[in-house]
């Protein structure tokens, strides 16, 4: 069930965007995953975890913050270093992995054989930074802040669209839904601007996702019903004012969306 990964950079910075991100400082990464946090809210089970990292040649770096989530009955798994993935092998098991990391930890990398549970940051504020690698867990929070807005969404979904790079497959992850008949997108990195599309078919993820743009290797669904009847808890996470009016892209052929370098 492993993927979603790093989000999407603008390929002519795939190595400076590596570097940075390689290169964030345990402080730094621990402030990004509490960000992480903030911009769930209270809206679904999450925990901050530190974990040691005993394997000398490893994409991440001896000490690993992280922020574990759940949705859609499995667990999650976000670092600063390379995004988000899947941390439950099953669908269901949610609550029996929340009670045994170690196995699915050390199946994302096996020098991860120590970790610990971080107290709560109760000094968190409201913030509209960013998050390095954050489009998954940034396009939920802006499906939250709609709902909480009022805003009668159908059939939302997080949409993963995945490109062919040189240094292997990039995927990014935009919030989808239905308003008024029609499809449409927002990008949580530029969250001002609604991609809407006619006669398109909701479901089909790699239809949607070709009409964004033209070099889509594969794309993905992952549906956010579950949150549509749950009451909302309180958030202390603001993001950029999403819109689905004023600047709207009425969108009949494939547009390519510019990605952008997250440090």
């Amino acid at each position: 069930m492993h993927g979603y990964l790093a989000c999407m950079p603008n390929v002519s910075h795939l190595l400076t965007f590596a570097t940075l991100a390689t290169g964030l400082g345990v402080d730094h990464s621990l402030e990004s995953v509490r960000r992480a946090q903030a911009l769930l809210g209270h809206q679904t089970w999450s925990e901050v975890i530190r974990i040691e990292n005993t394997r000398p040649r490893s994409p991440y770096p001896r000490i690993v913050p992280a922020l574990v989530f759940q949705m859609d009955s499995v667990l999650w798994f976000y670092t600063p270093t390379d995004g988000t993935q899947s941390l439950s092998l099953y669908r269901n098991h949610a609550e029996v992995d929340k009670k045994n990391l170690g196995p699915l930890l050390a199946a994302i990398d096996g020098g991860f054989e120590h970790w610990d549970v971080l107290a709560p940051d109760d000094d968190l504020r409201p913030t509209q930074s960013g998050i390095p690698n954050g489009c998954f867990i940034e396009s939920m929070a802006i499906f939250f802040q709609m709902k909480a807005g009022g805003v009668r969404l159908e059939n939302p979904k997080l949409l993963t669209y995945y490109v062919a790079l040189p240094g292997g497959l990039r995927g990014h992850t935009v919030l989808q839904f239905t308003l008024g008949g029609r499809v449409q997108i927002i990008d949580p990195y530029q969250p001002a601007r609604t991609l809407k599309f006619q006669a398109a078919n909701e479901n089909d993820p790699k239809s949607i996702a070709d009409r964004i743009r033209r070099d889509i290797a594969r794309a993905r669904h992952l549906p956010l019903g579950e949150f549509l009847d749950r009451a909302l808890g309180p958030s202390y996470a603001v993001m950029a004012e999403p819109s689905t009016e004023g600047r709207e892209h009425e969108v009949k052929e494939p547009y390519d969306l510019p990605g952008r370098n997250r440090s």
